[in-house]
């Protein structure tokens, strides 16, 4: 189904908001950014420990490149009512070919923060030939290392 007008500027709009307060390291704003449903299943303390122990490993954001936008009338992920999922094709300082996915949910009115995932793309390794850390910050798990389906 597609979105109504107007729904995929808005949530492109306020997914980047959101993952530009974590670019910034400002976890406790994102955290405050996040819908009630995320709130209610991540504490604030996680959600910034999480994000402290991954995300800085990244490095600072070469390129960010939407590539995929879904609207979710019903949910998705154990997440009810209207929904977007943003995928990102990303490049950090670190991790040339990573990727990043934000779900939002809408919520009077206005598209918030609900999860938050990011890593290697499959088959990707980080510079140096390591193995960079998977994150994905979601409703249903606070943390679980895995690539994106591709």
């Amino acid at each position: 189904m597609a979105a109504p007008e107007g729904y995929d500027d808005a949530a492109r709009t306020a997914a980047l908001a959101w993952i530009a307060q974590i670019d910034a390291g400002q976890y406790i704003q994102s955290y405050d950014s996040g819908c009630d449903a995320f709130h209610r299943k991540v504490t604030q303390d996680k959600w910034v420990l999480v994000l402290k122990a991954f995300r800085p490993e990244y490095g600072s954001v070469i390129s960010r490149k939407e590539i995929s936008q879904v609207y979710q009338e019903n949910g998705v992920n154990g997440l009810d009512g209207e929904c977007m999922v943003i995928t990102y094709d990303t490049s950090f300082s670190r991790i040339k070919d990573g990727y990043e996915q934000v779900v939002l949910k809408l919520e009077n009115g206005q598209w918030r923060g609900a999860a938050y995932a990011a890593g290697t793309k499959r088959g990707s390794a980080a510079v140096n030939n390591e193995s960079a850390p998977q994150v994905e910050t979601e409703v249903e798990s606070t943390v679980v290392q895995h690539p994106p389906q591709q």
